[in-house]
């Protein structure tokens, strides 16, 4: 019988190209009858409306892509070099739609190679690294077919955008170890992604961060960690708190909607309460949070909590930026982190300049300069990814 799960996708995969071995066949036969959900996962995977399904959806990715690269060349950008790293490791994890998935990577052009494509200062968007308990990597994000594989004993869902965890479990097959198991769900610079936990719980994380949660919540703290920032709406359990530790703090809640920002080069923890109650603690100290109100752990460790505008807090996961009478280096803080760009401010002064309005994460940066250029005497220069301000 089968030892894990990556052995079974890549026998699986075999069948699909007709190559098993007479004992693989075998083995394939005693999983299929093992119980009715394993012969129904086999049916699927092996039908012929599954893989005319796949393959309509592979055309139209490929027609859609096709549009926007049409789309692109018709209009005049900014443009830059980018290296992309398609990485292949997936393989070994994917089911249902992953098998066609890691089918597809088995003929295309190769596994594991460096692609450099030009591209412009645009928001990607959805992407991210999903890594496993096993220290494999899934690669997430747009251009994904949707997937259902399992690891862990958990059905895992994956779309362009989200990894949902449905906490049920695939017979024949059991847990490796009965201690907790951790993924790590990684943004980088210039994307965003979400995850539903297992016991419901969605959390949408913004550009350059990073969660680490069990696949399965077990015991009476449902705990997890965070570096960067991430907006959290937490199903309710009021025998098993959620807390979200991040550098030097924690935040305690029982069911509740909130945004945390703990990155490390702003060097202070920053939560926003939308609905509900949290308790956000550090060394000793401790502040209870109640709707519309935002407490702070600063550089010094001083913990602080005031009334807030809610909105300029969790404005990027409603796809805006929102800033409120912030200094310029704020604003390119926050700009620079979600387009991917280094910037460069030729004086200090130019950094305390105070900017008030909103704009669309999608636009493109050219936008998101004009907008920024109303604020007068500015002019900012693109070299590549490099943003260079001066005065006027």
């Amino acid at each position: 019988m089968f030892e894990n799960y990556s052995e079974v996708v890549v026998v699986l995969v075999k069948a699909l190209q007709q190559e098993l071995t007479p004992e693989e066949e075998e083995k394939v036969r005693a999983w299929r009858e093992e119980c009715e959900e394993n012969e129904a996962l086999y049916a699927k995977v092996m039908s012929v409306e599954f893989m005319k399904m796949k393959a309509a959806q592979r055309e139209r990715t490929n027609s859609e892509r096709a549009y926007v690269e049409v789309k692109k060349r018709c209009r005049r950008r900014l443009r830059v070099r980018r290296l992309w790293y398609v990485s292949s490791s997936v393989a070994s994890v994917l089911l249902l739609f992953g098998v066609w998935f890691y089918f597809e990577k088995m003929e295309s052009s190769g596994f594991d190679r460096l692609v450099t494509t030009n591209s412009e200062i645009i928001a990607v968007g959805s992407r991210a690294e999903l890594i496993l308990s096993s220290g494999e990597c899934v690669v997430l994000g747009k251009g994904q077919l949707d997937s259902v594989w399992m690891h862990e004993g958990v059905e895992v869902h994956s779309t362009e955008n989200r990894v949902c965890y449905t906490g049920e479990r695939l017979c024949g097959v059991e847990s490796e170890s009965a201690e907790l198991q951790y993924n790590i769900l990684r943004v980088p610079r210039g994307g965003e992604y979400s995850v539903v936990l297992g016991d419901g719980t969605l959390v949408c994380l913004n550009s350059e961060s990073e969660l680490r949660y069990p696949v399965r919540f077990e015991g009476g703290v449902r705990r997890v960690f965070l570096r960067g920032e991430g907006y959290f709406e937490v199903v309710k359990d009021a025998g098993h708190p959620f807390v979200v530790e991040v550098e030097n703090a924690e935040i305690e809640v029982l069911g509740t909607t909130f945004n945390v920002c703990s990155y490390d080069d702003e060097e202070r923890v920053v939560t926003t309460l939308v609905e509900g109650m949290v308790r956000l603690s550090s060394k000793g100290q401790s502040v209870l949070l109640s709707p519309n109100e935002q407490g702070v752990l600063d550089e010094e460790g001083h913990l602080t909590k005031k009334e807030v505008e809610v909105f300029p807090h969790i404005a990027w996961q409603k796809g805006q930026f929102a800033f409120r009478q912030q200094p310029l280096e704020r604003v390119m803080q926050v700009v620079s982190r979600w387009y991917d760009v280094e910037v460069v401010f030729r004086n200090e002064r130019t950094k305390k300049i105070l900017f008030t309005g909103s704009m669309r994460r999608y636009d493109d940066f050219e936008q998101v300069v004009r907008m920024l250029e109303m604020t007068g005497g500015l002019i900012f220069n693109i070299e590549g990814r490099t943003i260079y301000i001066t005065e006027k």
